[in-house]
């Protein structure tokens, strides 16, 4: 065998042990962050967003949306939103680069003020919640929107067609809409919550009991 040979298979062998030992090292140092453990279950962080403006007003959002408990946990004492979303925000970032452990003392509150939650979830925030099915409530706010038409056309419900009060005696009946408003209320509930989208305010509209109350827009 050549000098030449040899000098192939040994640094082929070289090459064969190191790469096992820095594979090995990979595999021994493997301690997941609590960002790479939330993302792996499926969890959607704020942090996710790019647009800047979008970002800013999330953070902001999640802040407002349960002040008092979020302040007690970062430990920030103002009341100004702006500067809540930032304190938010930066305690997120450092958190969420901390090792995972299932007995992290904050896990639930990232859980809870780090991630993009659903709409229901920020409805229950606001104290509201989707009428349930058999609730005869549905009537009431069904017969606001339909004094809404600018605030609530009925293209804003996929499956809607035609105008409201067109006068045509062939018009969908109230039953059968409402089985339509139903399908879609419970599958935007479920969406994520996007603080610059208006998915929210229809849901709110359309969904709930206080949308009974939700005037038409002026002007």
């Amino acid at each position: 065998m050549t000098n030449l040979a040899k000098g192939a298979i040994a640094a082929s062998s070289l090459g064969t042990v190191t790469t096992g030992a820095y594979v090995g090292s990979i595999y021994l140092s493997d301690n997941p962050t609590i960002s790479d453990h939330l993302t792996k279950s499926n969890y959607k962080l704020i942090s996710s967003i790019s647009n800047k403006d979008h970002s800013q007003l999330q953070w902001e959002t999640e802040f407002e949306s349960d002040k008092d408990k979020i302040k007690t946990l970062i430990g920030f004492a103002e009341e100004d939103k702006k500067k809540g979303g930032e304190a938010l925000e930066k305690w997120c970032s450092s958190k969420l680069k901390e090792s995972y452990s299932e007995d992290h003392k904050d896990l639930e509150g990232i859980k809870s003020y780090c991630v993009i939650r659903d709409i229901s979830s920020q409805l229950k925030r606001k104290g509201k919640s989707v009428l349930a099915d058999s609730d005869g409530k549905w009537t009431q706010t069904y017969n606001k929107r339909k004094d809404t038409p600018k605030r609530s056309p009925r293209s804003q419900i996929a499956e809607l067609t035609g105008e409201w009060n067109s006068g045509s005696g062939s018009s969908p009946t109230e039953t059968e809409d409402l089985i339509k408003i139903k399908k879609w209320c419970k599958s935007k509930s479920q969406a994520y919550f996007y603080a610059h989208e208006q998915i929210y305010d229809q849901v709110y509209n359309w969904c709930t009991e206080d949308g009974a109350n939700v005037a038409e827009v002026t002007g």
